[in-house]
């Protein structure tokens, strides 16, 4: 089985799942430490995107199930599906005539099957997610907004994670520090959004009185 995944037809299938193994281990750990690498890279995505209501997902990224799952899932089931389509293939062909096909052609087949079972698998998950606003939530709409830290303690340059719902009601998980030397905040503590500083938030501890 092992010369199998390891043979140079299956190359990029192999990679294709090994990726997915190492998303899995990276937020296995991340989440150790404190930090959610699906939540990260999801509003990531969103709030770095600079793009206007025109340039919007298409039919075939909505077909795709693009703007229906958290970034990191659609990513994880594209490259389950087709790395999975390609070694099945290439079993199948190396089975019944003991010999690969073109490697042109599977990875042909693969890529069709892996958007085709993206596309099923993606919008049934999309259906057991709960619903969520439509409208995209960018960084200027998160200052101001109240949350609190998850999981860690946040200090200056040693960033937590904390939870943040937007106006949509939709959740946030940012990576925050205090925008104070010295400060620092625990689990629990609510805090108030200030400014997005490259992949994370200066943040000031929030008070209800």
């Amino acid at each position: 089985m092992l010369s199998f995944l390891l043979d140079d037809a299956n190359f990029w299938f192999s990679c294709a799942l090994g990726i997915v193994i190492a998303l899995f281990i990276l937020e296995m750990a991340g989440m150790f430490f404190g930090v959610s690498l699906l939540g990260l890279v999801d509003d990531q995505a969103a709030l770095d995107a600079d793009t206007d209501t025109s340039s919007g997902f298409t039919e075939f990224g909505s077909w795709l199930a693009l703007d229906r799952l958290p970034l990191l899932v659609w990513l994880v089931l594209l490259l389950t599906t087709f790395g999975s389509a390609g070694l099945t293939f290439n079993f199948l062909s190396l089975t019944l005539l003991d010999t690969y096909f073109a490697r042109w052609l599977i990875t042909l087949l693969a890529v069709i099957a892996g958007l085709f079972f993206t596309a099923r698998f993606g919008s049934f998950i999309a259906r057991l997610l709960p619903k969520q606003e439509s409208s995209a939530t960018t960084a200027d709409e998160l200052v101001g907004t109240v949350g609190h830290i998850t999981v860690g303690v946040a200090r200056q340059n040693s960033p937590a994670e904390g939870k943040f719902i937007d106006a949509h009601g939709q959740p946030h998980y940012l990576l925050v520090e205090p925008f104070e030397p010295y400060e620092q905040f625990s689990q629990g503590e609510k805090i108030l959004l200030i400014q997005k500083r490259d992949y994370r938030w200066l943040a000031s501890r929030y008070s209800d009185l």
